[in-house]
């Protein structure tokens, strides 16, 4: 036993222990014991610390994943593009940037830059595109890195020489609206290869809360035709909307980008049935103002209008409630032109609006017309032509009446003074003579007769 060993074990038994070799190989046994117990008492602690780390394995490590669908087999020409729709999503709360990378290529492989480049919160999609002159399948990886971690999806991007039978989705890349509000946006199914399938659509939304989307129609018979794809929003953000059309094995898809905006406060507008008026001085002329509510308002609108000099308007009503109409009512005695102004408040808005008044000279006022006993002249003239002509009618019918009774009592005065033995009677100056057939009764008389006459003989008395 070295000596140095043998003091440090004098002095942890003191001096009853001797230098024999007897007692030095009793103290070597008890040295090898206690290496023994001491490396037994390491491997239990090994064993102990390797328990250790299992435990610790059950807390949950923030993460990410990333996926790339499948694009569609299309013609190796160099233009036709195929795409890929690249999926992220965090996994035990993740909440970093993600940002992605297609580098390096494929040889023969065109590829667009990714869409968006960087994912938030690492949650959502993104596209790339890509085209060949070459046929054949390329693999293209895509890379989504965020700090130290680093995930990765592969896309198989294939052309052909002639394109089989398929499909194509096209439809505006972004669209526009405001809270509470809707706007639509076109969706084309476009054949190519004699394709005549049918094709299904679908779509999804991300965020799936505060944007809605509908799909009129849906199904695409002969996988051509167009589809209305109308948005609904009840909240600002940007959306991603992608469009899904399935016909058997093809599947294609579009994503549109659609931005919601805050709609404003509640607010009204002013406007005017007319905007202009034209009067003559001394004549009142009115027009009437119309308030429109918008993006919900329902408080009061106060009207108030401004005038310049020289004339004089009112408004009839001043207070409008929500909705409604006013009339305006201008007056002036002195021509010229006016510009006037209707100033509109509610709420926290303003609006106003103008109006042009034209006053025009007065007219000279028309003559009145002359009257005759209260009758217009032609009426009068008129009257009295109508009493001549009855009164020279009347006259002229009396005399020719007149005529015709003198005749016949002429006739019957000659008769009479006719005896009974003469057998014509005639006139004095034998120009006429009147012809009887009987004797006339009384003496003989001469009288004027217009023309020749025979009577019928009157019978002779009995004897």
């Amino acid at each position: 036993m070295p000596s140095c060993l043998w003091r440090n074990l004098s002095g942890m038994f003191g001096k009853s222990v001797s230098r024999s070799p007897t007692d030095s190989k009793v103290l070597f046994l008890l040295f090898v014991l206690s290496l023994a117990a001491s490396q037994l008492a390491v491997e239990q602690d090994t064993e102990s610390d390797r328990a250790t780390p299992w435990t610790l394995s059950s807390v949950p490590i923030p993460d990410f994943t990333v996926g790339a669908t499948q694009p569609s087999i299309v013609s190796a020409d160099g233009t036709t593009h195929a795409t890929s729709i690249i999926l992220v999503s965090p996994l035990n709360g993740f909440a970093g940037t993600v940002a992605l990378s297609d580098l390096p290529l494929p040889t023969d492989l065109l590829c667009t830059a990714i869409h968006p480049a960087a994912i938030p919160n690492s949650s959502g999609e993104a596209t790339v595109s890509c085209s060949s002159s070459v046929p054949g399948a390329y693999d293209v990886t895509i890379f989504g890195t965020s700090g130290g971690i680093r995930q990765n999806a592969t896309a198989t991007f294939t052309f052909t020489t002639s394109a089989a039978p398929d499909f194509t989705i096209a439809a505006v890349s972004s669209v526009s609206l405001t809270a509470d509000n809707t706007a639509t946006s076109n969706v084309t199914v476009t054949p190519q290869g004699g394709f005549q399938s049918e094709v299904n659509l679908t779509a999804t939304v991300y965020p799936s809360t505060g944007l809605s989307v509908s799909l009129i129609p849906r199904r695409l018979v002969l996988g051509s035709g167009t589809t209305t794809a109308s948005f609904s929003a009840s909240a600002p953000g940007d959306y991603t909307v992608t469009i899904i059309g399935i016909s058997k094995s093809h599947s294609h898809t579009i994503t549109i980008v659609v931005a919601v905006t805050l709609a404003g406060p509640p607010d009204f507008e002013i406007s005017t049935f007319s905007g202009s008026i034209n009067i003559e001085a001394g004549n009142p002329g009115m027009t009437r103002i119309i308030v429109t509510p918008s993006i919900g308002f329902t408080g009061a609108v106060t009207l108030a209008v401004a005038a310049p000099a020289g004339i004089s308007c009112s408004l009839s009503p001043t207070s409008i409630q929500s909705s409604g109409t006013s009339t305006l009512t201008c007056n002036s005695g002195r021509p010229g032109e006016y510009t006037i102004t209707i100033k509109a408040t509610g709420g926290t808005s303003t609006h106003t609006a103008t109006i042009n008044v034209h006053v025009a000279t007065l007219s000279p006022a028309a003559p009145a017309p002359s009257t005759i006993l209260g009758l217009a002249p032609a009426t009068l003239y008129v009257i009295i032509a109508g009493i001549i002509a009855v009164v020279a009618a009347g006259a002229v019918l009396f005399l020719r009446l007149r005529g015709s009774l003198a005749d016949v009592h002429k006739e019957r005065a000659i008769f009479s003074r006719c005896t009974s033995s003469d057998q014509s009677c005639e006139h004095a100056s034998g120009r006429r003579s009147v012809q009887t057939s009987s004797a006339c009764t009384g003496p003989r008389a001469w009288g004027i007769m217009p023309r020749r006459a025979s009577y019928p003989s009157r019978p002779s008395p009995p004897s």
